[in-house]
C-alpha cells in the first residue's frame, strides 16, 4: 500500500518536474534573448557613440590645426610688420639725418654766398660795343681804339670781369651766324688778352642772329626814327661789351661804328 502511494506520488510529480524544467529552460532562453538584444543595442549605441566621439575628435583636431595655422600666420605678419616698422624707422632716421646734413650744407652755402656777395659785389663800370663789316670778324682801327679805353678801365680794377656778347644781322643760316657771332667775340677777347687783360676775367657768348639788346635799337631810333633795315642790320653786327668791378661806380660807355 505504501509502495503504491510512493509510486503514485512519483508519477504525479513527474509531470510537474518536467513542466518546471521546461519552464526553466524557456526562461533562460528568454533571458538570453533579451540579454542578446540589449547587448546588440548597447553595441550599436557604443559604436555610434564611438563614431560621434571620433568625428568630434577629428573636428577638434582640424579646428586646433586651423587655429595653430592662423596663430602662425598672425605671428609671421606681426614679425613682418615689426621688421617693416623697424626698416621704416631706420629709413626715416637716415632721411632725417640726411635732411639735417643738407640743412647744414645749405646754411653753410648760404653763408658762403652771402660772404661772397659781400666781398664780390660787382657793379657795372664800363660798357661799349664794337661793330663789324658784313660777314667779317676782324677788328678795324676804330674798334681797337674803342677797346683800348675799355682795357684801361679793366686794368684799373684787378678783379674786373669783362663780358663779351657777339651778334650778327639776320642774313644767313642760324648755324653760320652763331659761329660768326662767336668769332667776333673771340676777336675782341684776343685783343683784350694781348693787352694784359687776364683770360680768366673774360667771358664770351655767341648769340648768332638773335635780336640785339633793345637799348641799342632804341638809341638808333632816337638818332634816326626813320632808319632803314640796312641801318638796323649794321647795328646788329657787333659785340656787346660790359665791364664789372667790385664796389666802383659806373663809367662812361665806349662805342664804335663802322660801315659795312
Amino acid at each position: 500500500m505504501k509502495t503504491s502511494r510512493r509510486n503514485l506520488t512519483w508519477i504525479m510529480g513527474l509531470p510537474i518536474s518536467v513542466a518546471l524544467a521546461a519552464s526553466g529552460c524557456a526562461t533562460k532562453r528568454y533571458v538570453r534573448n533579451q540579454v542578446g538584444e540589449v547587448n546588440q543595442r548597447v553595441s550599436k549605441v557604443e559604436a555610434k557613440t564611438n563614431e560621434q566621439i571620433a568625428y568630434v575628435n577629428n573636428k577638434l583636431d582640424q579646428n586646433i590645426a586651423q587655429v595653430k595655422e592662423r596663430i602662425l600666420t598672425t605671428d609671421n605678419r606681426v614679425t613682418e610688420t615689426a621688421e617693416a616698422t623697424q626698416h621704416a624707422n631706420a629709413t626715416a632716421t637716415q632721411a632725417m639725418q640726411a635732411a639735417q646734413a643738407n640743412e647744414s650744407k645749405i646754411s653753410a652755402n648760404t653763408t658762403a654766398i652771402s660772404n661772397l656777395d659781400a666781398a664780390m659785389n660787382y657793379t657795372l663800370i664800363e660798357r661799349g660795343d664794337v661793330t663789324f663789316g658784313f660777314g667779317q670778324s676782324n677788328l678795324d682801327n676804330t674798334a681797337k681804339a674803342a677797346l683800348d679805353e675799355i682795357i684801361q678801365k679793366a686794368q684799373s680794377s684787378p678783379r674786373a670781369v669783362v663780358e663779351l656778347i657777339g651778334f650778327t644781322d639776320p642774313v644767313g643760316s642760324a648755324s653760320y651766324n652763331l659761329a660768326l657771332s662767336r668769332r667776333r667775340a673771340e676777336s675782341v677777347e684776343r685783343y683784350l688778352v694781348k693787352n694784359s687783360v687776364p683770360p680768366r676775367n673774360i667771358h664770351i657768348v655767341g648769340m648768332g642772329k638773335e635780336k640785339p639788346p633793345a637799348t641799342l635799337t632804341a638809341e638808333l631810333k632816337a638818332v634816326d626814327p626813320n632808319a632803314s633795315p640796312r641801318e638796323f642790320h649794321r647795328l646788329a653786327r657787333r659785340v656787346y661789351i660790359r665791364v664789372y668791378a667790385t664796389g666802383l661806380a659806373q663809367g662812361e660807355a665806349a662805342r664804335t661804328d663802322t660801315n659795312p
